[in-house]
């Protein structure tokens, strides 16, 4: 898994990087920020969703505004936020489950 990320990077940095890729590292935050913030294929959701039950608020949000769900108290700020999760954990699971269906048939074909 980690080889399959490191491979990521690389093909993202090659294509912003520099001839005389001196300028790796400037790009790295957006490439954090684009792959943490998009849909995975074998989930369906971003990984910021997964860790936080939000998604994460980009720099569009800032300058358009996104709309304001905000909740009245902390507790059912609390009981919003562990609902949420459960069921993008949940949705997550049955996605793997199907993605690795997929791989398997593959494999064996």
């Amino acid at each position: 898994m980690v080889e399959r990320f490191n491979r990521t990077i690389l093909n993202y940095l090659s294509l912003f990087a520099s001839k005389n890729q001196t300028d790796c590292d400037t790009h790295l935050p957006l490439f954090f920020l684009a792959y943490r913030s998009a849909d995975h294929e074998a989930t369906g959701c971003d990984p910021a969703d997964m860790l936080f039950g939000r998604t994460l608020r980009l720099p569009c949000d800032i300058l358009f505004g996104r709309p304001s769900d905000t909740p009245s108290s902390p507790n059912e700020y609390m009981n919003n936020l562990e609902a949420r999760l459960e069921s993008v954990h949940a949705f997550d699971r049955e996605r793997i489950k199907l993605a690795s269906e997929r791989m398997k048939t593959r494999y064996d074909s």
